[in-house]
């Protein structure tokens, strides 16, 4: 086995071995442009979407009606669907703001105050 001497200087020998010279992929390749390339096609349009049926309406059933032979019996009570309308006395808007605007500052005192004892509670044992 051999030892092979290298100069220090500037000389650099070539390696043995033939030369090749060089190939494409070698050199920088140019970034690649945005968008479309030049000679693109344009793009077929898809077939339009069929219209949206319109919602058939629900219908409702009818109670069966049911015929009596002897009209002797009393009829039952029919039962309303919706409870009664509860007529609401005309209440002063200003007297029912002012106290929504009353429970609320007092919401928001007892929040204070709970909140100042709780942080008081962590300095009474000092």
């Amino acid at each position: 086995m051999e030892i092979q001497e290298v100069p220090l200087g500037d000389e650099v020998p070539e390696p043995q071995g033939a030369e090749e010279p060089p190939t494409e992929a070698d050199e920088p390749a140019q970034p690649r442009k945005r968008g479309r390339p030049a000679g693109a096609k344009n793009k077929a349009k898809p077939a339009p979407r069929p219209a949206p049926q319109p919602a058939k309406p629900k219908t409702k059933r009818k109670a069966a009606v049911v015929f009596s032979d002897s009209s002797d019996e009393e009829e039952a009570p029919r039962h309303k669907r919706h409870a009664p309308a509860v007529q609401h006395e005309a209440l002063d808007r200003r007297a029912l703001a002012a106290d929504v605007l009353d429970l609320l500052q007092e919401q928001r005192m007892s929040r204070t105050v709970a909140k100042r004892n709780h942080y008081a509670a962590w300095f009474q044992n000092m």
